[in-house]
């Protein structure tokens, strides 16, 4: 997949309005990560689904397209990627209802770069986030990170979903 194809698929969630919400955790035996919204982002050891009032669903993941590991756009569910995750329906939560029903107004890519171990390895540019804006003035960033006691990693095998600027950008999500 090049940059531009990438770019294309990012950009056909706009128009697209947001019926419901989906995260996709690994089951780990007595453990279950708790979405009440007390912050003001969501990490998950999967990805997350979104539904679309249109019938699409768009599904994000780390993946490798472009270096390991970035976001991954898939245009189908993560069903038909995983067979033993626990699903947590979260449209109703602290911070997806008020996207509910809300279109998406623009989206774009917030591109990083790393470069490879070794003197003549060059840059490679990878999708950290996808920035999603919605009608109302709301915005969300799904980014390839995680967060575990207050500090953060990228290229992580992780997806964090933030919900205010402020701390995507402090988590390193997308660039100031």
């Amino acid at each position: 997949m090049t940059k531009s194809e990438y770019e294309s698929l990012a950009k056909g969630l706009i128009g697209e309005k947001l019926q419901r919400v989906e995260y996709f955790e690994i089951k780990y035996d007595g453990y279950e990560t708790d979405f009440s919204g007390e912050e003001s982002f969501d990490s998950l050891d999967y990805g997350v689904n979104f539904l679309m009032s249109s019938g699409k669903v768009f599904g994000f993941i780390w993946g490798d397209e472009f270096f390991q590991y970035g976001v991954s756009i898939l245009t189908a569910s993560l069903q038909s990627e995983v067979s033993e995750c626990r699903e947590v329906e979260v449209s109703d939560s602290k911070h997806w209802f008020p996207l509910i029903g809300r279109e998406i107004t623009s989206a774009y890519v917030d591109w990083c770069w790393v470069k490879e171990s070794g003197f003549f390895k060059k840059k490679i540019y990878y999708p950290q986030s996808i920035v999603l804006n919605f009608e109302g003035g709301r915005f969300v960033v799904v980014s390839a990170l995680e967060i575990q006691d207050g500090t953060h990693f990228g290229m992580a095998d992780n997806i964090t979903v933030f919900f205010d600027k402020p701390n995507a950008i402090k988590y390193g999500a997308l660039n100031a």
